[in-house]
């Protein structure tokens, strides 16, 4: 028997738990519901074609979260916003797309920098830093101490700082 959150049992309701606060997440980078419903909704469409296949290694909440930034990434490249952004008339708008775009830079290169991270760093830092999850969250869903998760986003911080110094994207005049 298939235990995956995504069972017909439980689909409907990982969709109305998860659905809003994804597209509030998409939005953020988007700056544009429209896409930000379809971007979700396709996530969840292809969720259920494979829900048989799907293996989870986290919580839903976090597979979700990545396959919707890996589906809103893919969007981004495949409609070319950035090329859309430069080629903008409007100055106010040209700034504020370009602002957009630094800051989805800014996070793709944090999340390159991420890479290099031992994995166990890397699951804690982004539990805490991109889910969201309290250090407590993240010590009983680790099954480790607070401590060691203090510890180890700290420690996380300071090689993405290391790692991240001089990058042009992210410091930028």
């Amino acid at each position: 028997m298939n235990n995956s959150p995504f069972n017909e049992s439980n689909f409907e309701e990982v969709f109305k738990t998860y659905f809003g606060p994804l597209c509030n997440y998409v939005n953020s980078y988007l700056k544009d519901w429209e896409s930000s419903r379809e971007i979700v909704q396709g996530t969840f469409m292809k969720v259920w074609e494979n829900k048989d296949s799907i293996k989870i290694n986290t919580s839903a909440k976090s597979y979700l979260y990545s396959a919707v930034r890996n589906r809103m990434i893919d969007s981004i490249r495949s409609n070319k916003k950035f090329d859309e952004y430069k080629n903008t008339v409007n100055v106010d708008e040209a700034d504020e797309g370009i602002e957009n775009m630094n800051s989805f830079l800014i996070r793709e290169e944090i999340l390159k920098s991420m890479e290099k991270l031992k994995p166990k760093m890397k699951k804690i830092f982004s539990l805490s830093k991109i889910e969201g999850l309290t250090y407590n969250e993240i010590a009983a869903y680790l099954n480790i101490s607070k401590r060691a998760v203090e510890d180890n986003v700290a420690k996380a911080l300071r090689i993405l700082k290391e790692d991240l110094e001089g990058n042009e994207v992210i410091f930028t005049d």
